[in-house]
């Protein structure tokens, strides 16, 4: 396999282009850009917009909810290390088949310790829904008639609250939807609601094989983040570091390995060229979201973010701070408050700003206000 030498530099620039960081997709393209950062984490559903917004050119709140609950084009479910994500609908089966080895006997171990078995609860779910959305308290109820006495103690705080008894409502419900049979629909009120995947997508799929589907997930991974390695794609994805090297193996002929000044990982040889000839435009600022794409795809994080100031930005449990990004690294955190017209956003340098750097960071904070339809916009510098 080569061993071939490139600096930070041109690796960020072409992360970046594959991101549309460098430059914004046109808003129609909203499904392939979803497709292209293999998938934007949605458990708070404002920040899986601002990441879109941070993608798309003119985009608004209303194309992102009509690609979700109309045209159908994007779906949200559970995926990646069991976080809630955005998934284009037409990769959604094959990420879920790539994932599957890995979250579905996990789901199984905790519903067998339970005294159930999978097979017949997620049978049970999918019957609830063949009518089409199901509340989770609907669900519940329908589970609860099926069950009886098993699940007396799911009824102590309520769905969604940190109780024994709602995490088991929960667990019942997500191998139905690692097998591919169940994903969220639409709101109903403040309640979500689960539908069945066949009945939902436009156009439903068959799920890939096993080994096709994982092949085809660490060619994406490695598409949109590369060079990566084993533990950037287990860190990515939660799928076990021993059987990413065993799919890494299978693809090493399409492989080649990169060195830059910092660590080695893997890169399509087919990207190879765009790796070559990647450059940004000096001055490039984003603001992007907690729980953005670019910022969860590798283990090691030293090329986004200096390490004196890592746990500003990577917080304790999982969390991760909105941050400003320049020239592909992060230079500051960020945040917001939005009143029915105002919207104020709070920048927190690393160092201090230049002129240019503070300017295209409040024109992207007027753009960030358009998108939220709060058209009067302050920005501080602290």
């Amino acid at each position: 396999m080569d061993n071939l030498l490139f600096d930070e530099a041109q690796v960020s620039a072409f992360r970046m282009h594959r991101h549309h960081l460098d430059l914004r997709a046109p808003r129609s393209r909203l499904p392939s850009v979803v497709a292209d950062v293999c998938g934007v984490q949605a458990q708070v559903t404002a920040m899986a917009r601002i990441a879109l917004w941070a993608r798309l050119r003119q985009l608004t709140v209303d194309d992102v909810e009509q690609a979700l609950f109309q045209k159908r084009t994007i779906v949200k479910t559970w995926s990646m290390r069991g976080a809630l994500h955005l998934l284009a609908s037409n990769e959604l089966l094959l990420y879920l088949s790539g994932l599957m080895p890995t979250r579905l006997p996990r789901e199984q171990r905790w519903i067998e310790a339970a005294g159930l078995k999978e097979e017949e609860t997620t049978a049970m779910i999918v019957d609830a829904l063949k009518n089409g959305p199901v509340t989770r308290a609907q669900l519940v109820s329908y589970l609860a008639k099926k069950l009886g006495t098993k699940t007396k103690d799911w009824f102590d705080g309520g769905w969604g609250r940190e109780t024994l008894g709602s995490n088991t409502s929960w667990q019942l419900v997500r191998p139905a939807v690692m097998r591919g049979l169940v994903c969220f629909g639409p709101s109903s009120g403040q309640e979500i609601t689960f539908t069945r995947v066949d009945r939902w997508l436009r156009e439903p799929r068959l799920m890939p094989a096993e080994e096709e589907a994982e092949d085809a997930l660490v060619r994406r991974h490695l598409r949109a983040f590369g060079p990566a390695d084993a533990k950037d794609l287990w860190s990515w994805s939660g799928v076990y570091v021993r059987r990413l090297r065993v799919i890494l193996d299978r693809l090493r002929d399409e492989l080649v390995e990169v060195n830059t000044d910092r660590r080695r990982g893997f890169l399509l040889r087919k990207d190879l060229p765009d790796l070559e000839k990647a450059a940004s435009e000096p001055g490039t600022v984003r603001l992007l979201p907690s729980f953005d794409p670019f910022l969860l795809g590798h283990r090691d994080r030293d090329h986004l973010v200096d390490r004196t100031h890592y746990k500003q930005v990577y917080k304790e449990q999982g969390w991760l701070a909105p941050a400003v990004l320049v020239d592909g690294r992060v230079a500051g955190t960020w945040s917001y408050q939005r009143q029915p017209r105002n919207l104020r956003v709070d920048v927190k340098m690393f160092t201090a700003f230049n002129q240019e750097t503070r300017a295209k960071a409040k024109e992207e904070a007027q753009d960030l206000s358009r998108f939220l339809e709060a058209p009067d916009m302050a920005i501080r510098f602290h």
